[in-house]
């Protein structure tokens, strides 16, 4: 079965995690089995607490970057939080800046929601790389992109290569559908937004 990764640090938003879990969830009943795609949460604890109270029980927790098998998942997602509920904390930590690279260097599909694209910086993956990230609240997200080299541009959504990023909560839902699509196909996409009342 195919599976993609979906990563977990304290202060996660919910709005950036949801639309991945819900549409691979609708998926996997309107999709059909050839278009079956399991999601599956990771993170370095047992559990998260989200930004706005919700606790979250991971799938996985790891304690080194080997216990994940990259050619098990077709992608790795990485809803965005705020920093004051801790989200930047495991973004520094090597065994999933690792992670990170192994996905770049397997050519698989890697996503930073909104302040997850930080995340991709910290592990040295958007260097020289088009990305966005979160640029209200003083553009102090955005001026980090440039920290660490990439080129950012201000738009909801971009795509260099690989790697997407997108600006804010509300592009997370739209990024769950381009990756639906990606996995699957247009016509399948486009049923389970029917189906969702999306359309």
């Amino acid at each position: 079965m195919r599976k993609i990764l979906v990563f977990l640090s304290n202060g996660v938003e919910i709005l950036e995690l949801a639309p991945f879990i819900d549409v691979f969830g609708w998926n996997s009943v309107i999709g059909g089995k050839k278009n079956l795609i399991e999601v599956e949460t990771f993170s370095l604890r047992e559990s998260i607490n989200c930004t706005w109270t919700l606790q979250i029980k991971p799938q996985i927790i790891i304690s080194n970057e080997e216990e994940i098998d990259i050619d098990q998942y077709e992608a790795l997602v990485i809803p965005g939080g705020f920093g004051m509920g801790g989200f930047f904390v495991d973004g520094k930590n090597l065994k999933i800046q690792n992670i990170i690279k192994k996905f770049i260097e397997k050519k698989k599909i890697v996503i930073g929601i909104c302040t997850g694209a930080i995340l991709l910086g910290e592990a040295g993956v958007l260097k020289n790389k088009k990305a966005t990230t979160y640029f209200l609240d003083n553009e102090r997200y955005f001026k980090q992109l440039k920290n660490f080299e990439a080129l950012p541009v201000k738009e909801r959504i971009v795509r260099d290569e690989n790697i997407f990023t997108t600006a804010n909560p509300e592009s997370a839902l739209e990024m769950a559908f381009i990756l639906l699509k990606i996995l699957t196909d247009e016509k399948n996409m486009n049923l389970i937004r029917l189906n969702m009342g999306y359309n």
